[in-house]
């Protein structure tokens, strides 16, 4: 652009001097302030005259340009202008163009353009050793690692992010400090949350491998501090020390810990839900007391009430939407943790998560269907499956490399079905992890349900989602969901690859994991079916087949655990298969068919201990419980046995070691074992026991606890509202499937005389029963009301088209039948002819002349 003539020389020196005091006011979050930035900038860089800036100013300016460009989210702006200045390579603004691309969502070329950075000394960002040169190089880097997540490449971004935070520079300018490290720290969780596999830490010992998050310095004071329940018993005093500052970190640190639970114990489960329970505090405590209309009463002095309540309406709804994931995750923790009581939290929290949700008209799809989903899994067995399968999310092509967001204000169709008014949800926006996990879930209730076409449908959906990571910056990705009834009744499916879901596993094994899955399930449609046209077992033995071949091309041994896990699972389905009722020495032979890493599990070990000791192999069980380091069972093993003192002496010495820190557990089990060896010492034990268990109530807390609520029908009792409660595992004591036991004979027939006496009273009130009155049924109940004997009207035609035509009840079944007894006939007239009589009638003896014709007059 050329200057124009009221343009002196030194336009740009003046506009420098105005650039600099406008950056001293740090104004950044004024967007009238950094409009004008902006037209600064653009008036240096491109309306001087015959003097040009130095190549050092321009440099400097074409910087603060393009963040002033970001700041006001002018993305397109950053692209166009490094396009069309950097012909020849002279300027480098790879950081503010990668962070423009990444924020348009354009991640294969921000991919580009970091890499072919790296040729630059000075933006190294895949240096070898792992460390960066200054803070430029580092936001890079995580930059390039949020583009790596967004891509589905998760092992790739999990080393990146391993780099960042494994930096070593010791110049105090580059030094990331507490803050940026819990944002980078929470950023690496996240990732590793979205792409996980079941099975994938089994290592080759039996034990779970721990990654280097957890290893984190920062991580685990995080758990030592909050995840054993302290920060609950400071109590007022030192309340504002004690809150989570950055609780998106505890979250996320939870919700990791909840993810790979299958490779954790029960123990590191609770811990996660004690974070989530610090987390839910600090997001609301938070949240609410940073209100602005707090701030500007503050400094003014004078507030509009009307301004300061909406405000705090605002700052109400932030804090119950940054809480209500949080406490979806705590709903899942109670599930996993078992228990009638934690699953029927579970289930209120999940039911008053999907109604505010839906009431409040917020965008939080992906919470509406993750809570959905896990409520399916609650309600499964305790409603129709029709309902549970509304209730499975629907997937979408969109997924997180595409950051959308539900159509729907209400995050899924409004239309309900007439019955438990189960709503359609649809699952945008979500993780690799969830739409396999739901896609799968929608096959299993296929199968369920005998639906092989929908069954066959959504694994075939499965099946090429496993393939797809990313679907590319120019994809026009479709937000229809898959397996969705549309019109005409036809169920839709993917048309192109751009309409596939992108859940890619994060290997190969891991995709070969979740195929041998589907093709189980696919074998028990089969089975089910009873198809002619495959063999299920076929389909199975072929399942294993493959994850025998995918193990063998592993050269990582640290990769096979999900393949390891799988494989188990198919060959007990197999075993469960082939012999249905198997005693202790089948399901013993069914687990040394296992992989050996798994039969080396901590939990499989257990398993074996408990099946040799019920089948009275006692030195068998003890050797197990003993190799495993496990006091604690190898004590419950003893007191089964009634090896009394043996057990006494185990946990005495546990209490010993651990004291004040040992768990209840083994405190109780002590009381019971020296009940029978010593039972003043018992008492003694058993005291102190309950003096450490003095329950303190917060009335706060009770005051703020929501009411359960639940619309209970008519005649509805308690017993219904716990057979919601879905099966998943729980404490001693609790009755699980198949173990209930059956009512007495004589119990149900009085409890069925009792109703029926209530309600024939019911009746007799209301008029329409008299106990007095015959009860018998009536005969001619089934001849229509206008041709029964007792009728009047109609009483020519009523036995008309009564014939007993196979049978019949009434008058006029009787009269066709009598009709029919010949020996009856002859019995009434005592032998004699049934026909007209002729006995009154006289034989004439006149002579009658016969005329010779014609009538008689």
């Amino acid at each position: 652009m050329a200057a124009s003539n009221d343009e002196a020389a030194t336009t740009w020196q003046e506009s420098i001097a105005e650039l600099q005091s406008l950056l001293d006011a740090s104004l950044e979050d004024n967007r009238d302030a950094n409009l004008q930035l902006s037209s600064l900038c653009s008036t240096i860089i491109f309306n001087y005259c015959d003097e040009s800036p130095p190549d050092s100013v321009l440099t400097a300016v074409r910087t603060i340009y393009l963040r002033v460009l970001l700041n006001l989210g002018e993305y397109s702006k950053v692209v166009e202008f490094h396009s069309k200045n950097n012909n020849d390579g002279s300027t480098n603004n790879t950081l503010e163009v990668a962070y423009a691309l990444y924020r348009l969502r354009k991640y294969d070329a921000c991919r580009k353009l970091i890499v072919s950075s790296t040729s630059n000394a000075a933006a190294n960002t895949v240096d070898e050793e792992g460390s960066s040169n200054n803070v430029t190089d580092r936001v890079l880097m995580h930059i390039h690692a949020q583009t790596l997540y967004r891509l589905g490449e998760t092992n790739e971004a999990d080393q990146l992010y391993s780099k960042i935070l494994s930096n070593t520079n010791s110049e105090e300018d580059n030094v990331m400090d507490a803050d940026e490290r819990e944002d980078t720290l929470s950023n690496a969780l996240a990732n590793r949350i979205a792409n996980y596999t079941p099975g994938s830490m089994l290592k080759q010992d039996g034990t779970s491998m721990v990654s280097w998050l957890e290893e984190d310095e920062s991580i685990r004071q995080l758990i030592e501090s909050y995840g054993e329940g302290g920060g609950e018993e400071g109590g007022d005093e030192g309340e504002e020390e004690e809150m989570l500052q950055n609780y998106d970190l505890a979250y996320n640190l939870a919700t990791y810990m909840l993810v790979s639970s299958d490779a954790r114990s029960q123990s590191q489960v609770v811990q996660a839900k004690s974070l989530l329970e610090q987390a839910e505090k600090s997001a609301l405590t938070i949240l609410e007391s940073s209100s602005p209309a707090e701030e500007d009463d503050d400094e003014d002095g004078d507030t509009d009430p009307a301004n300061d309540d909406e405000e705090k309406q605002k700052m109400l709804l932030l804090a119950e939407t940054e809480a209500g994931p949080i406490r979806a995750n705590l709903a899942l923790a109670n599930v996993l943790l078992g228990g009638e009581d934690n699953e029927m939290d579970a289930l209120r929290t999940y039911l008053t998560l999907l109604t505010k949700t839906v009431k409040s008209g917020t965008e939080q799809g992906n919470l509406l269907a993750t809570s959905s989903n896990n409520l399916a899994l609650l309600r499964d067995g305790k409603e129709s499956v029709f309902d549970v399968l509304k209730r499975i999310p629907i997937t979408s092509s969109l997924s997180v490399s595409e950051n959308g967001v539900s159509d729907s204000k209400n995050g899924g169709k409004k239309k309900k079905d007439k019955g438990g008014g189960v709503s359609i949800v649809p699952l945008v926006g979500a993780t690799p992890q969830q739409v396999r996990t739901a896609l799968f879930n929608r096959a299993l209730l296929f199968a369920k349900m005998g639906n092989a076409t929908g069954c066959m449908e959504a694994l075939d959906v499965l099946r090429a989602s496993l393939l797809v990571s990313y679907h590319g910056d120019d994809s026009k990705a479709s937000r229809s969901g898959f397996a969705t009834s549309g019109k005409g009744k036809k169920k839709k499916t993917p048309t192109s690859s751009d309409d596939v879901p992108t859940a890619r596993p994060s290997s190969d094994a891991e995709i070969a994991s979740w195929k041998a899955q589907a093709d189980w399930l696919e074998s028990e449609l089969v089975r089910i079916s009873e198809s002619k046209d495959k063999n299920s077992d076929d389909i199975l033995q072929g399942a294993i087949a493959s994850l025998d071949k995918a193990t063998d091309a592993i050269t990582n041994g640290e990769e096979s655990g999900a393949l390891l896990h799988t494989k188990s699972q198919l060959l007990l389905h197999k075993a469960a298969l082939a012999n249905p009722e198997l005693n202790a020495d089948g399901i013993i032979g069914a687990l040394e068919s296992l992989p050996l890493p798994v039969q080396s599990c901590p939990g499989t070990k257990v398993t074996f201990a408990s099946l040799y000791g019920s089948s009275n192999n006692d030195e068998k069980a003890e050797q197990l419980l003993s190799d495993l380091g496990n006091d604690i069972a190898l004590a419950e093993f003893r007191l089964e046995r009634r090896q009394y003192q043996q057990a006494v002496d185990l946990l005495e010495g546990i209490v010993e070691e651990q004291g004040s820190d040992a768990p209840m557990e083994v405190r109780a089990m002590l009381v019971k074992a020296l009940s029978y060896t010593d039972p003043e010492q018992a008492e003694e034990v058993a005291e102190s026991l309950l003096e450490a268990t003095s329950v303190e109530l917060d009335g706060e807390k009770l005051e703020t606890m929501e009411i359960p609520r639940f619309a209970k029908k008519a005649g509805d009792s308690s017993s219904k509202v716990r057979k919601t409660i879905a099966a998943t595992g729980g404490g001693k004591g609790r009755v699980r499937a198949g173990e209930r036991k059956k009512k007495n004979r004589d119990a149900i027939l009085r409890k069925r005389a009792k109703q029926r006496e209530a309600y024939l009273s019911k009746l007799e009130a209301e008029g329409r029963y008299d106990p007095k009155q015959n009860t018998k049924p009536d005969p001619e109940r089934w001849i229509p009301k206008s041709q029964r004997s007792y009728n009047r009207r109609g009483r020519r035609s009523r036995n008309k088209g009564t014939g007993a035509q196979g049978g019949g009840a009434g008058a006029g079944m009787e009269k066709d039948a009598a009709k029919l007894d010949v020996a009856a006939r002859l019995a009434a007239n005592d032998g004699q002819s049934s026909g007209p009589s002729t006995a009154n009638m006289k034989v004439s003896s006149s002579g009658a002349r016969k005329g010779k014709g014609g009538r008689r007059r």
